[in-house]
């Protein structure tokens, strides 16, 4: 075959295909659409009504939501109702046939740098990633640091991180495995680490980066009245203890578990009301008092920290909508004001582990700083090899 005649049939094979994908037609669902829509003039509506069954009998959870992906061709409508599934209709005069595919996730491992010059977001941005992780490590550092306030211009991040693709597409993250964040000279590493269904994030030392308590139950509230030996009782008119803290809202705003823990009441009483209290770890518990609900949690519940217990409310002995906030150690009342929150460690059986399990984690993100100086000075100076601190 002549080069004329190869170039010829080239050029006509590459016309043809252009063709046909120049007649293909992209669509987002809109609201008010439905399948009717779509196959409305390619067929019947008794043979919509029977692919409207037979798509969800092959996917059930399958719904048309606005925005869905669907590819229309002359023989065929292709339904991609997120990123891992495409349906495709082969379409035969008022019949039609289904082939479902599931595409695979694949998971790698990236690395992400940073530097930040006005806030953390935009520094991710920069560093070519979504604002979503930054949240993310925000959510990791949030003990540690204070990002509206203690945040600098020139700190830096490091961030070992799981990235999702299908369909060789990015589809959002998986976890942060490893961290570190240089915040006004001072450096910070996580690293991830879960053992017995506890999940969460630990320096080089096994020293968890989440604090044991929060600092109060409820957000964007005030203090009504404060811990002390002797109070007039808004109620009962004669000067007692307070052994809490009370904090006015609205009722109906959710109060929050300030540390993991392990419910051991779950009841009502004439003076507190619907109380939950909880058992922690080192002999504290905690006491959230006059709800006006609880959340779906019973006696012997596992509660994790930042969990919804309950609900404000009013009952009991109360002058008005309030939590009342109390911590206890050994069976000693503590003020929850002065409170300082014990750092969390690693149990002792876990730590050997613990080091060995984290080890990939510290070498790639080591690693990963290659012949940046700035970023290897840093980590030079504020470590050792192994991830622990100077």
């Amino acid at each position: 075959m002549s080069l004329r005649r190869v170039l010829l049939v080239s050029a006509l094979f590459v016309f043809t295909v252009f063709s046909a994908n120049a007649s293909d037609k992209i669509h987002k669902i809109q609201t008010g659409e439905s399948l009717f829509t779509i196959f409305s003039d390619r067929l019947s509506a008794a043979t919509i009504l029977n692919l409207e069954k037979e798509i969800k009998r092959l996917v059930p959870d399958f719904t048309l939501r606005i925005g869905t992906v669907v590819k229309i061709s002359p023989a065929s409508v292709t339904l991609s109702p997120d990123n891992l599934t495409d349906i495709s209709v082969k379409l035969l005069n008022d019949d039609f046939d289904i082939k479902v595919t599931n595409h695979p996730v694949h998971t790698v491992t990236a690395i992400a740098h940073g530097v930040v010059e006005s806030s953390l977001t935009d520094a991710m941005v920069k560093a070519g990633e979504g604002i979503e992780l930054a949240f993310m490590l925000a959510d990791i550092y949030e003990w540690e640091i204070d990002f509206f306030h203690a945040l600098r211009k020139g700190d830096t991040f490091s961030v070992l991180v799981e990235k999702k693709f299908a369909k060789d597409r990015f589809i959002g993250y998986g976890k942060i495995l490893a961290a570190d964040f240089v915040n006004q000279g001072r450096f910070l590493r996580a690293l991830y680490y879960e053992y017995n269904g506890v999940k969460g994030y630990y320096d080089a030392d096994g020293k968890s980066l989440k604090k044991g308590f929060l600092k109060a139950p409820l957000k964007f509230t005030r203090i009504s009245s404060t811990y002390t030996g002797k109070r007039l009782h808004p109620v009962l008119n004669k000067y007692l203890p307070h052994h809490g803290v009370d904090y006015a809202a609205p009722v109906g705003t959710p109060i929050l578990a300030t540390a993991d823990g392990v419910v051991l009441n779950r009841e009502y009483n004439q003076f507190n009301g619907n109380y939950v209290k909880i058992r922690h770890l080192n002999g504290y518990e905690t006491l959230y008092l006059h709800l006006s609900k609880f959340a779906k949690i019973r006696k012997g519940s596992r509660i994790s920290q930042g969990d919804v217990i309950g609900y404000v409310g009013s009952t009991g002995i109360s002058s008005g909508p309030h939590l009342d906030y109390r911590i206890k150690q050994g069976g000693k009342f503590l003020n929850p004001l002065t409170f300082t929150s014990p750092n969390l460690r690693l149990p002792r059986a876990q730590r050997a582990a613990f080091k060995e399990t984290v080890k990939p984690l510290v070498a790639k993100i080591n690693n990963a700083y290659g012949r940046d100086v700035r970023f290897s000075f840093l980590r030079d100076t504020h470590m050792r090899s192994d991830g622990s601190m100077m």
